[in-house]
């Protein structure tokens, strides 16, 4: 029989859930979060960003249903999401930190198969699941990505996007340090590029978490060009760390994403405006450049063809939002 000296401590896990207008939704997130069945204590920040609604009363209810287990916080002027964030980081403590929105959930057996997961591999900084998509109304719409159990470096993050969940993230407290030297704003993008320039992340194809798709408080939804801009300065945190090849290949990468925006929009300065900034980044010729995103374009565009020809047909298959 084990002395207690030698039985098995259970972690600590921090889960930082940033909320925002999120009312009608905050409570199936935190209950998703605390009926884990896992061997951990788990201990949930709320930061809410001075939400105009009926957040407080919400969080007060859950702190009854989970008492000792909820910490919240109430920003009395808006931080911004990277602000809210990082108050939380700040804050959390123990051996894993964990990041969640207050709109999306996580599915039963999420962080048991995530903790095994960075138990069989000490040299992953990080891990990450697939989601399930909803849209605003709660309706299941497809799967956040179509990666591969594996695990994933920095090359694999700057030359195909960011097609990792953010609400499904844990990573060890230890880069804790690592997150909160980003300078504000930044994106979720971003975090996850300063975690894999310190590891690998270990990856779960399972669909383990469930994320809300362009709800009328989204990001990406309400201000694109911002968006933009931070996600270049991701991609830039990585670069320098990269071989050349891969710095060709992220960038026509980021300059497809650029030329079919700006096709959208028919703006033809917004290409010019990045293809200068991308040419210079990339430290390869206009040439070498130009073959690399021709082929990106035309990959991606056979791509949204085979899957456009195939709708009528497969009227049911699940959308994919985010293609590895």
């Amino acid at each position: 029989m084990a002395t207690a000296s030698h039985a098995r401590a259970r972690p600590r896990i921090t889960i930082c859930i940033v909320t925002y207008r999120h009312d009608a939704f905050l409570a199936d997130c935190v209950g998703s979060v605390l009926t884990q069945d896992v061997e951990a204590d788990l201990h949930v920040l709320i930061g809410d960003d001075a939400s105009p609604d009926g957040t407080r009363g919400v969080v007060e209810a859950l702190k009854e249903r989970f008492p000792g287990r909820i910490t919240y916080f109430r920003h009395e002027q808006n931080l911004g999401p990277s602000g809210n964030h990082r108050f939380l980081i700040e804050r959390a403590d123990g051996e894993f930190i964990a990041h969640l929105d207050g709109d999306d959930i996580w599915l039963p057996g999420k962080l048991r198969t995530q903790l095994r997961l960075l138990e069989a591999s000490p040299h992953a900084v990080a891990s990450c699941t697939n989601a399930l998509v909803f849209d605003g109304d709660g309706q299941p719409i497809g799967f956040f990505s179509n990666a591969r159990s594996g695990e994933f470096g920095l090359a694999d993050l700057l030359c195909r996007g960011n097609f990792l969940n953010h609400s499904s993230l844990v990573y060890r407290a230890e880069y804790k340090a690592a997150v909160l030297a980003i300078p504000e704003p930044f994106l979720d993008y971003r975090i996850h590029i300063s975690l894999c320039r310190r590891g690998p992340m270990a990856y779960s194809a399972g669909v383990l978490a469930g994320y809300r798709y362009n709800a009328s408080t989204s990001v990406i939804r309400n201000t694109n060009d911002i968006v933009r801009e931070q996600y270049w300065e991701a991609l830039l945190d990585g670069l320098p760390d990269v071989p050349a090849a891969t710095r060709q290949r992220a960038c026509a990468d980021f300059l497809r994403r650029v030329a079919f925006r700006a096709v959208r929009l028919r703006d033809r300065t917004l290409f010019a405006k990045w293809w200068r900034t991308c040419r210079e980044a990339s430290g390869v010729s206009a040439w070498r450049l130009a073959v690399s995103l021709v082929n990106n374009v035309a990959a991606e565009a056979l791509r949204q063809s085979v899957a456009a020809a195939c709708r009528p047909i497969l009227r049911s298959a699940p959308r994919i939002l985010y293609y590895r």
